[in-house]
């Protein structure tokens, strides 16, 4: 028992030591998504010429790119997102930051820095041939009938999501405990964990009501006992410890 103790001891530290693209991935909150778009603006600041002869090729999935505003918003959208897929939805009373707007009867897209009580404020490519930062457009302007669609690349809420499945590949692994891991690291140096409601809710694997070292040591030790030695070991039994 000592022994397979300090083997998860020492794989744990392993995975602090590793650069995690998993943390990366998993870390889309909504604040780090708008930290993502606004450090853009530095390279591309208010009034930085940006008209339809300028082309992004996109990683989203939907279109293989656009130009001018189009082109301004998937960039962004890129810069939070990295290469996940987009999705085309018509609530939008699920607009969230990052979402891609497509408005004035499908003719100019703006994405979602901010979403207030009773508007968005967005960023925007082509705004009369230039970039511009931080125009709030009303909600009843958006619902008037001349929003064409809005575009999401927040992974869609797998409600049958288990118990430390962080990644949601339907498996157990060590890649599930980095990332809880790494949610820790993030949480105890003052930042968001990065984790969405979902994944925290699948990450606190003892219920004390936050994922830290003790859930990330769990998770390890429910990969080690039951696919690495092969055994059948719940999640009661792995907590207990015997």
């Amino acid at each position: 028992m000592k022994r397979l103790a300090s083997f998860c001891i020492s794989i744990l530290m392993l995975l602090i030591l590793l650069p995690s693209q998993s943390a990366a991935a998993a870390d889309l909150s909504e604040e780090s998504v708008r930290a993502a778009m606004l450090a853009m603006e530095k390279q591309y600041p208010e009034g930085t010429p940006f008209s339809n002869s300028n082309f992004y090729q996109w990683k989203g999935g939907i279109f293989s790119g656009g130009y001018g505003c189009a082109g301004f918003a998937f960039m962004l959208s890129d810069a939070a997102f990295g290469s996940l897929p987009a999705r085309k939805y018509y609530d939008y009373s699920k607009i969230r930051v990052g979402d891609i707007l497509r408005v004035n009867n499908d003719g100019h897209s703006v994405i979602v820095l901010y979403v207030n009580a009773d508007s968005v404020t967005v960023a925007e490519g082509n705004f009369n041939g230039k970039v511009h930062w931080r125009r709030e457009i009303p909600m009843s302007t958006i619902r008037n009938g001349q929003t064409a669609y809005a575009m999401t690349r927040y992974p869609e809420a797998a409600p049958a999501q288990a118990k430390g499945d962080l990644n949601g590949d339907s498996a157990i692994s060590a890649e599930d405990a980095q990332i809880v891991l790494n949610a820790y690291v993030r949480t105890i140096s003052g930042f968001s964990s990065g984790l969405t409601q979902p994944q925290l809710a699948v990450a606190d694997i003892d219920g004390n009501g936050s994922a830290d070292v003790s859930d990330a040591q769990y998770i390890l030790r429910y990969y080690v006992e039951n696919t690495i030695s092969g055994r059948s070991w719940s999640w009661d039994r792995i907590i207990r410890g015997y």
